[in-house]
């Protein structure tokens, strides 16, 4: 009797000690997250330069998609291939768990070679080894809007739906033959996934892929879009970056201001500076 009453005293105090016990490991596990300002503050700020490598193949032609040469801008018209490319990125958590993000850069190239093929860019056929001068300008705004499924103190993963609104005007010109620009604007759906995970108090690692095929009225866009960042957050509301870009966008256009195709593809490191608040 005595040991059973021990028994059905005990097993209560037992019962409320494993409570406290759990309860106390579980606030231990919490404090030691990590607490990283770009989980908890509700604005991010970004500004950098991307060291790209740069490739623009494209054709352009009066008819139907299909004719007209196909002209690497850089190994046949020697535009650099390496660019330093200012680019900017601003998000705001609209909500706990919904997320507005948009990047922006911008990239204008141009260069002049003696041609080592003939060419035929929309009216103009230009002749083996004629001097022609070619020209690139690209801009890119990507926006999306994500929610946050898997949220917690020192991560954040998330899916949503965006676009890259891009321009894309691409020009030849020679000394006696005239010259012929064509130029394309149009917002290209993406899916998009990101995640961001808090390593320590300031060091904080993201990711982000868009991916999409879509055909938008005159332009059939195919979007590969990814970029992924280590931020160093020293300061409470500043913070440095190394990260890397990756863009790749094909467009088949049979609008009046461009019939052909054409394949972009940006690559490079990305060093910027950050600010949260």
């Amino acid at each position: 009797m005595k040991l059973g009453s021990r028994w059905r005293l005990t097993m209560p105090g037992l019962g409320a000690s494993g409570c406290m016990l759990l309860a106390a490991v579980a606030h231990a596990e919490d404090v030691s997250l990590p607490e990283h300002p770009m989980m908890t503050d509700r604005f991010f700020l970004g500004a950098g330069i991307v060291y790209a490598q740069s490739n623009v193949t494209a054709n352009l032609n009066t008819g139907r998609v299909g004719l007209g040469t196909f002209v690497d801008f850089e190994n046949d018209l020697g535009l650099k291939k390496y660019s330093p490319i200012g680019q900017f990125a601003f998000r705001m958590h609209l909500t706990e768990r919904w997320v507005l993000e948009a990047e922006y850069f911008s990239l204008d190239r141009d260069g002049e070679k003696e041609i080592s093929r003939s060419i035929d860019w929309g009216e103009l056929s230009i002749p083996i080894n004629a001097a022609v001068r070619g020209s690139t300008d690209m801009d890119d705004l990507r926006v999306s809007v994500g929610y946050s499924f898997f949220r917690r103190k020192d991560k954040e993963i998330g899916i949503g739906l965006g676009a890259h609104v891009m321009s894309l005007d691409a020009a030849l010109t020679t000394r006696n033959l005239g010259s012929e620009r064509a130029s394309q604007s149009a917002p290209l759906p993406v899916l998009t996934m990101y995640a961001q995970f808090a390593l320590t108090d300031r060091w904080l690692f993201r990711v982000r892929v868009d991916r999409l095929n879509l055909d938008v009225g005159d332009v059939d866009g195919s979007v590969f879009s990814s970029g992924t960042d280590f931020v160093y957050q020293p300061w409470r509301h500043f913070g440095v970056g190394l990260g890397y870009r990756d863009i790749n966008v094909q467009i088949s256009s049979t609008s009046d201001d461009w019939r052909g195709k054409a394949q972009v593809r940006h690559t490079g490191p990305y060093l910027f500076v950050s600010s949260t608040f």
